[in-house]
C-alpha cells in the first residue's frame, strides 16, 4: 500500500494525472496527514511551504500559492485522527477517480500528419485528437495483432481490411508501444473470461 501510496503521489506530483484545484487541496490534505500525521501537533504550519504540495505545472505567484497552502492546512484539520495508513488509502482511492487514471498515452501522428494521442487502458486502445473530436476506441476483442514496422505501430483489426497506422519519433518509441499493447492484448485474451 504504501509503495503504491508514493507511485500515485509521485504521477500527481510529476502531473502525469490531471486534477482540479479542490481535489488537488484534498490530495495534499491527505497527503500532508498520511506523511506528518495530526495537525494539532503542530505549533506552526510554515512548513508546507517547504512541502511539495502541488503538481509541477500549478506554479502560481507567491499570492496564489500561500492561498491554496493555507487551504491545505484546512484541509488537513478536518483529518485529525486518521492514521497513515488509513490517509494513504483515501489518497489512493481520490487518485483513482481522476481523469486519465489508469491511462498511458503517447504522442504519435496519424496518417495524415496529424499530432494525436495514442492510449492504452483497461478495455484496449483509445485516440484522443488534439482538436477536441471524440475518441475512437479499440476494445480488446476488436484488435487481432499489434506490430511495428521501423517507427510505425500496427493495429490489424478483426473483421476489418484495413489496419490502423500510427507514427512515431523513432524506433525505439514504436518498439515501446507495439511491446506495450501487445503484452496487454495477451494478458486480456488470457485472462478473457475474469475480464467479462
Amino acid at each position: 500500500r504504501y509503495q503504491y501510496y508514493l507511485q500515485v503521489k509521485k504521477d500527481v506530483l510529476d502531473g502525469r494525472l490531471i486534477s482540479s484545484f479542490e481535489q488537488g487541496i484534498r490530495l495534499a490534505g491527505l497527503a500532508v496527514q498520511a506523511d506528518f500525521g495530526d495537525y494539532n501537533q503542530f505549533e506552526s504550519h510554515d512548513f508546507l511551504r517547504e512541502y511539495v504540495l502541488f503538481p509541477m505545472d500549478w506554479v502560481q505567484d507567491e499570492a496564489v500559492l500561500e492561498e491554496l497552502t493555507q487551504k491545505v492546512a484546512q484541509e488537513h484539520r478536518t483529518h485529525s485522527g486518521i492514521t497513515a495508513a488509513e490517509a494513504e488509502l483515501m489518497y489512493i482511492n481520490e487518485v483513482e477517480r481522476l481523469d486519465g487514471f489508469g491511462q498511458e498515452i503517447f504522442p504519435v501522428k496519424d496518417n495524415h500528419g496529424n499530432d494525436i494521442h495514442l492510449g492504452i487502458f483497461f478495455m484496449g486502445i483509445f485516440i484522443k485528437n488534439r482538436i477536441g473530436r471524440t475518441t475512437v476506441i479499440y476494445r480488446w476483442n476488436d484488435i487481432g495483432n499489434i506490430a511495428h514496422n521501423k517507427s510505425s505501430i500496427v493495429l490489424e483489426l478483426i473483421n476489418k481490411e484495413e489496419n490502423v497506422l500510427f507514427h512515431t519519433d523513432d524506433l525505439e518509441n514504436a518498439k515501446y508501444i507495439s511491446r506495450l499493447f501487445a503484452s496487454r492484448h495477451k494478458f486480456y485474451k488470457q485472462n478473457k473470461i475474469c475480464t467479462e
